[in-house]
């Protein structure tokens, strides 16, 4: 059995972080409402949030006379107090976010590649981060971290992910040159190019991560995210937190076999862009140049044929994460069209309720949307260095023998 506590400075860190989060949600928000919503007293509120504006973290932003004795100052976030960077690897594509500390996008950058590697990973990694530091200035310095989101198994899965007809000529090849990314080389890469500290998750979980922190209206507490790119991955939110569960692999929905193994045996490969690249290819239909060419006719019941044996191929598994998790909400984002991202909701919908005796979930798109990988990458640091995540509380008897 172990022990768990909190010291006194853990504790005021975790203070700041939900004074941070208390003005992050509620711009202007006055001392008082901070005493009122987390109970702290105002002796303690007044040092904390002092200390805060001296870190250029809080601004006041105005004044609110109160009824008795000296107007309240109204605190809101400093949007330039800091940022978070970040690189999103994916298999098609490598993109940078900056995020500003009220978290709004500074500069989104995007180059396309087709299963990256080590070279070509670095080589444009290096470019987006020359960019960031150029569009920063002398403000590089309050950058608190670089954020790393890529998909787990990059080498895996080739034979239906690789849409590329010379890269299939070339799988094992490919295969190989992939394996540097089963390593943290990559990780390790960007400390040493950046100076900072580098945070990784793979790209499900850097994305409801993105949601909890800069959507104010989002599910908070239970939550389960379907990420869909070039393949498909899941995480879970528990009690308003990541849940990794005993050997971090909570939430591998794309490791789920499929119902009958028509888009594939795994979900992962199903319910994926590739999946409808491949589906389009057969019906020798090319993929559209623009997004608003998926609501022509020509589309239309291409889409609606592809969502609807998806939406089958999941349906058990889907049924099971219900079952097992009962989360309030189920939220789709990552790469699809939202020509297609809709029909695939509302045919989820329905397929579950003729399918499944529980009752489903609200199911709706995810508000960060296309970047939302590229996004989480941006969160990561400011959420590892600001948010206020209960285990900042616990201590525990195993980690404080360590240094015995």
């Amino acid at each position: 059995m172990t022990s768990s506590g909190s010291t006194s400075e853990q504790s005021r860190v975790y203070n700041e972080r939900i004074i941070l989060q208390l003005a992050r949600q509620n711009p202007g928000i006055s001392r008082v409402s901070i005493a009122e919503k987390t109970g702290l007293s105002a002796q303690t509120i007044s040092v904390i949030t002092s200390s805060l504006l001296e870190q250029q973290l809080l601004h006041v932003t105005g004044k609110v006379k109160g009824r008795r004795g000296q107007p309240s100052i109204q605190l809101s976030i400093n949007a330039i107090g800091a940022y978070g960077l970040g690189i999103n690897v994916d298999r098609d594509h490598i993109s940078a976010v900056l995020l500003d500390f009220s978290g709004v996008c500074v500069l989104s950058l995007e180059r396309a590649v087709s299963f990256p590697t080590e070279g070509v990973a670095q080589e444009i990694a290096q470019d987006l981060i020359d960019e960031v530091k150029t569009t920063l200035a002398e403000d590089w310095g309050k950058v608190q971290g670089i954020g790393l989101s890529r998909p787990d198994y990059m080498d895996s899965w080739l034979e239906s992910l690789v849409t590329d007809e010379e890269q299939k000529l070339e799988l094992e090849t490919l295969k190989n040159a992939l394996l540097y990314w089963q390593s943290d080389a990559f990780e390790l890469w960007l400390a040493e190019q950046t100076g900072l500290p580098c945070y990784c998750q793979n790209d499900a979980v850097a994305a409801v991560i993105s949601e909890l922190l800069l959507v104010s209206d989002a599910p908070k507490n239970h939550l389960f995210y379907l990420f869909v790119s070039t393949a498909c991955g899941g995480s879970l939110i528990a009690d308003g937190e990541c849940y990794f569960g005993a050997h971090g692999r909570a939430g591998s929905f794309g490791l789920i076999p499929t119902a009958t193994g028509k888009h594939g045996k795994w979900i992962l490969e199903a319910l994926s862009v590739s999946s409808l690249r491949r589906f389009l290819a057969m019906k020798q239909v090319t993929w559209p140049l623009v997004d608003g060419e998926w609501l022509n006719t020509s589309y239309r019941p291409l889409v609606a044929q592809w969502v609807e044996e998806v939406a089958l191929e999941i349906q058990p598994a889907l049924s099971s994460v219900v079952a097992l998790y009962d989360p309030e909400a189920i939220l789709i984002g990552g790469r699809l069209p939202e020509g297609v991202l809709w029909p695939l909701i509302e045919s989820i919908k329905k397929t579950q309720q003729s399918h499944s005796l529980l009752p489903f979930p609200a199911i709706r798109a995810a508000q960060t949307g296309y970047t939302a990988g590229a996004l989480g990458a941006a969160v990561l640091p400011l959420y590892q260095t600001f948010a206020p995540q209960r285990n900042l509380l616990l201590l525990h008897s195993r980690d404080k023998s360590k240094g015995k």
